[in-house]
């Protein structure tokens, strides 16, 4: 949708640490954020889900997966983040690219 902010969501299972390491360091690259220990969120649009689904097919391994979804601006800023002391909203939470 043109002029629409987009966020892509990376969620994924992989087993060998070391792939996981590389994963992690490729969408910290591309300017995605930890959400949670195997999920990865950050502005980006479709040009940078198909260059996660590159490198995802060069690196995983054949049981592991990874789930990419695009969503717009409004649809991420709705999402709520609990812990066991209480949920946020996105929006209220500043995440560091590390």
């Amino acid at each position: 949708m043109p002029g629409c902010i987009m966020y892509v969501i990376v969620a994924f299972d992989v087993s060998e640490e070391n792939v996981r390491g590389r994963l992690r360091r490729f969408l910290r690259s591309l300017g995605l954020s930890m959400v949670n220990r195997s999920v990865y969120a950050g502005v980006g649009g479709q040009n940078i889900a198909e260059e996660i689904r590159e490198k995802v097919r060069e690196i995983v391994g054949e049981r592991d997966s990874v789930f990419i979804i695009l969503v717009q601006e409004h649809e991420y800023l709705r999402a709520t983040i609990c812990t066991n002391m209480d949920c946020k909203k996105i929006e209220e939470i500043s995440y560091d690219i590390v």
